[in-house]
């Protein structure tokens, strides 16, 4: 016991930046979570957890590194859904999730099927794709990282990241064809 580690008492300075940090993040965190597993539920658990941990390590982390706060809870996060897939087995994401994420960028009902049907076999492939290569493509497209802060957050060289870019989506691409 004497040696477990507990999390330090936070400042107010802390806490604060950590709540505008959340309200800033926390969405994207939670659709790169559930992007990953495909679970909502248990997307919103490793989003809340990734968060706690975050703010457990807050003074770990150097500010003015490249990525700074966000690429920790990314890196977090990531390696929460490692864990859970470990011990699950993908899952597609809920429809209804999906559903909102159309709909707030379709106007036409023409528009918003299409989009579905497109949503469903890009989610698809990307679920069926490795998980270094879904993760590449999420952090970069989703998550909208350059190349440097995806190396560093994965704690690999940029020229790993830029092959494996690169392969997922070539792979992504054969995988999307098939689909037609």
């Amino acid at each position: 016991m004497a040696n477990e580690r507990l999390p330090r008492d936070p400042g107010p300075a802390d806490l604060s930046q950590f709540e505008r940090f959340m309200q800033e993040y926390e969405e994207d965190i939670f659709t790169f979570i559930l992007r990953r597993i495909g679970n909502r539920e248990d997307a919103a658990e490793l989003t809340q957890e990734s968060l706690l941990q975050t703010f457990r390590t807050w003074s770990q982390v150097d500010p003015g590194s490249a990525g700074g706060y966000i690429k920790w809870c990314y890196r977090i996060a990531g390696n929460l859904c490692i864990d859970y897939r470990r011990k699950k087995r993908p899952q597609a994401a809920e429809e209804d999730e999906l559903e909102r994420v159309a709909d707030k960028h379709a106007v036409r009902p023409e528009d918003v099927y299409e989009h579905r049907v497109q949503n469903t076999q890009v989610r698809e492939a990307l679920l069926s794709l490795p998980d270094k290569h879904r993760e590449v493509l999420l952090l970069r497209y989703q998550s909208e990282l350059s190349y440097e802060q995806i190396a560093e957050t994965l704690q690999v060289p940029v020229t790993t990241i830029e092959t494996r870019i690169h392969r997922a989506k070539k792979a992504l691409r054969v995988k999307l064809k098939r689909l037609q």
